[in-house]
């Protein structure tokens, strides 16, 4: 019934579990380093949601399961030959798991940048 999150610079090992009961979980890979060129990132979510952004330039496969929940990919990508390969497997009871693109920055009134 609480939430964690994972961001910045940091390591993600070939095996990353991601856990959302009640609650909420971001993992956010854009600035992290892959210690193999294949992650699997197993997520289970129960009445909760998990975030995961991915870098532009990673090849991402989603083959997780729902019931009354899902999975979403809105990435879609191919990386470049030698790219870093993120699967995403996992099961969504009454919550989501959702692979989103990096943040694009988006300027305030004053032109100052925030992020999105």
């Amino acid at each position: 019934m609480s939430g964690s999150d994972r961001k910045g610079p940091w390591t993600i090992p070939p095996t990353f579990t991601a856990v959302a009961i009640m609650g909420g979980v971001e993992i956010d890979l854009t600035q992290a380093r892959f210690e193999a060129r294949e992650t699997v990132i197993q997520a289970f979510a129960l009445m909760g949601g998990v975030e995961i952004r991915v870098p532009e330039d990673v090849t991402v496969h989603v083959t997780g399961a729902g019931f009354m929940g899902g999975f979403e990919n809105k990435v879609y990508t191919q990386g470049p030959p030698g790219s870093p390969v993120v699967r995403v497997t996992g099961f969504a009871m009454m919550g989501g798991v959702e692979v989103k693109p990096p943040r694009k920055p988006k300027k305030k009134a004053r032109g100052e940048i925030e992020e999105d």
